[in-house]
C-alpha cells in the first residue's frame, strides 16, 4: 500500500520526471507513438536498447516504466539520493542491496503523471485488488466525457483516479468512489502527486456511497468484462452477464442534476434470437433521460474469450486451455453469440426523451466531448424542427466537412465513380453523397433559406420542387443529424487536444 504524502514533497518527483522528459512526448520520442509498453512480453530486450545511452530518461524509463531492477547507483544519480529515500518510504521503489526495484509503474497520461500496479512484478499479477494502469477504455473514456465547467462530478469505480483527476480540472468538485482499497489508496496518492486537492475519496460500492446526492457529470468506466466468474475487481463486476452496467444505467438518473451528463463504458452481450439493439433501449424505458449509444467494436463469443484470457490471465498453456474452455461453456449456456463495446451518454432532461444507436465511426481515437455534446443539441433540435422550420431555416456546412471524390480512368480521362463526404474533426462520420446534392451543399454557407437552395436545385436539374424538397429533407435531416451541417446557433467545436 502507498503512504501518503503531502503534494509539496511529491512536487519533487513530479518536476523531475518532467524535466527528464518522463512525459508523453518524452515516451512517445523513445519508443515511438503505438509502441509504448503496456505488457513486457517477449520485447523486453528491445526496450531495454532503446534505453541503453544511460541519460536520466532512460534509467526512468527501466525503473517505472519496464519495471526492471535498476542499479542503485544509477537510480541514486537519476533521482538524487534524497528523493529515492523519499520513493522508498512512499512505497514506490523497494532499495534490495544495490540494486532498486520499481514496486508502481508511473505512467504519463494527458498531462498527469499516474502511479499504478507495476505489472512485471508476479506478485502484483496475481492480486485480485491490483490497480490497473492506462487501458484502452480508460482512453476511450477520457475521449468521451464531455468536457465543460460543471460544480458536481462523480467518478464511479475510480481504479487509478485518473478520471476524476481529468475531470477536476473544469469541475468545482469531484467524488471518486471505489470498493477497492487499494485503487482508493493509489488514487489518493495521485491526486496528490498531481496536486489536485478538490476530490474527494469514499470507499463504497457503486451508487452506495452518493445516496441522496446529484451531480452534473457522472462518468464510470466499470468492471464490465463478461466473464463466467469472479477474479479481478478491475475487470470482473460478479454479476451475470451486462446486468451490472444494466443497473448502472437503471440507476444514473436518480443522481443526475437536470441536464447534467452519465457517461460510461461497457460492453454488452448479444444472444441468440434476440434483438440487441431493443434490449438495450430497454435499458432506458421511463429514465427520464435522453440516451446515445455508441458501438465501438464487437467480437463472436469464441473470440472475446481468447482475448481477455490472453491480455489477464498467466501465460500457461494448459491453464489458459481450461480457462477457455470454461468461458467458452458459460457463453454456451447463456446463448451468448457475441459481445460488443460501447459507450454510452445520457442527459437528464424533462420531457419526452430520445434514445439513438449508431455505429462509432473510427472509434474513440481522439477527444470528442465536444462533439458529443454537439450531438445532443443536434437532435435535439431536428426533433423539435418541423420540416416547415427546416426549409425557413439558414444551414451551413461544418468547417470540418470534407469532399472526397473517387475517380478511375475511363478512355483516356478521369471519370468520377463516387463522392463520399467525410467530417475531418470529431466523430469522423462518413458518408455517399448524391451528385445532386454536391453542388446544393456548396451553397449552404448560412446566408440562404433551405427552401430558395432546394428550388433553385429543382430548377437545375429541371425537377419539380416538391419532388426535390421530399427527396432531400430526410438526407439533410441524416447530415444535420452527424455534424455536417449547421443549423444557425450551432457551432462546430474546435479540434479538442486535451
Amino acid at each position: 500500500m502507498l503512504a501518503a504524502a503531502h503534494p509539496r514533497e511529491l512536487a519533487r518527483l513530479r518536476d523531475l520526471c518532467r524535466d527528464a522528459g518522463y512525459t508523453e512526448d518524452g515516451l512517445i520520442a523513445v519508443f515511438g507513438p503505438a509502441a509504448i509498453p503496456v505488457q513486457l512480453s517477449d520485447r523486453l530486450p528491445h526496450y531495454l536498447y532503446l534505453t541503453r545511452e544511460g541519460r536520466r530518461l532512460d534509467t526512468l524509463i527501466r525503473l517505472f516504466l519496464l519495471g526492471v531492477a535498476t542499479p542503485r547507483r544509477a537510480a541514486a544519480a537519476a533521482l538524487g539520493e534524497d528523493l529515492l529515500d523519499d520513493c522508498a518510504r512512499w512505497g514506490l521503489v523497494e532499495i534490495r542491496g544495490e540494486s532498486v526495484v520499481a514496486r508502481v509503474r508511473l505512467t504519463p497520461f494527458r498531462g498527469l503523471l499516474l502511479a499504478v500496479d507495476q505489472p512485471a512484478d508476479p506478485e502484483i499479477e496475481r492480486l485480485p485488488d491490483q490497480v490497473m494502469g492506462i487501458t484502452g477504455s480508460t482512453a476511450v473514456l477520457a475521449n468521451f466525457t464531455i468536457r465543460r465547467p460543471v460544480r458536481d462530478t462523480l467518478d464511479l469505480g475510480t481504479g487509478c483516479g485518473v478520471q476524476a483527476l481529468l475531470a477536476s480540472r473544469h469541475s468545482e468538485r469531484v467524488t471518486a468512489t471505489d470498493c477497492n482499497r487499494r485503487a482508493l489508496a493509489f488514487a489518493r496518492f495521485n491526486a496528490a502527486l498531481n496536486n489536485q486537492p478538490n476530490i474527494c475519496f469514499i470507499e463504497g460500492d457503486a451508487f452506495q456511497p452518493v445516496r441522496g446526492r446529484t451531480f452534473d457529470l457522472i462518468v464510470v468506466n466499470p468492471p464490465f468484462a463478461i466473464s463466467p466468474w469472479p477474479r479481478y475487481l478491475y475487470r470482473d463486476s460478479g454479476q451475470p452477464a451486462d446486468q451490472f452496467c444494466e443497473r448502472l444505467v437503471r440507476q444514473a438518473p436518480a443522481f443526475l442534476n437536470e441536464g447534467g451528463f452519465f457517461q460510461m463504458t461497457l460492453d454488452w452481450v448479444e444472444r441468440a434470437g434476440e434483438d440487441w439493439k431493443q434490449r438495450l433501449c430497454g435499458w432506458f424505458e421511463d429514465s427520464g433521460c435522453d440516451a446515445w449509444v455508441l458501438r465501438l467494436d464487437r467480437e463472436t463469443a469464441a473470440s472475446y474469450a481468447y482475448l481477455w484470457i490472453r491480455d489477464t490471465e498467466p501465460d500457461d498453456r494448459t491453464e489458459t486451455g481450461r480457462l477457455y474452455e470454461e468461458w467458452v461453456r458459460y457463453f454456451e449456456r447463456e446463448r451468448i453469440e457475441a459481445i460488443s463495446t460501447g459507450v454510452i451518454a445520457m442527459r437528464r432532461r424533462s420531457g419526452r426523451n430520445w434514445v439513438r444507436v449508431d455505429e462509432a465511426p473510427g472509434g474513440m481515437q481522439r477527444p470528442v466531448g465536444q462533439w458529443i455534446a454537439l450531438g445532443f443539441q443536434l437532435r435535439d433540435y431536428l426533433d423539435a424542427t418541423t420540416d416547415d422550420d427546416l426549409l425557413a431555416t439558414r444551414l451551413r456546412v461544418a468547417p470540418q466537412a470534407r469532399l472526397i471524390e473517387e475517380c478511375e480512368v475511363q478512355q483516356q480521362r478521369w471519370q468520377s465513380r463516387a463522392v463520399r463526404l467525410q467530417l475531418a474533426g470529431g466523430l469522423p462520420w462518413e458518408g455517399r453523397l448524391d451528385a445532386r446534392l454536391r453542388g446544393l451543399l456548396a451553397r449552404m454557407d448560412g446566408r440562404h433559406l433551405l427552401r430558395d437552395l432546394l428550388v433553385h436545385l429543382a430548377v437545375e436539374i429541371g425537377a419539380a420542387p416538391q419532388q426535390v424538397i421530399a427527396a432531400a429533407l430526410p438526407l439533410l435531416r441524416d447530415l444535420i443529424l452527424r455534424g455536417f451541417l449547421l443549423p444557425e446557433g450551432a457551432v462546430a467545436p474546435d479540434d479538442e487536444l486535451h
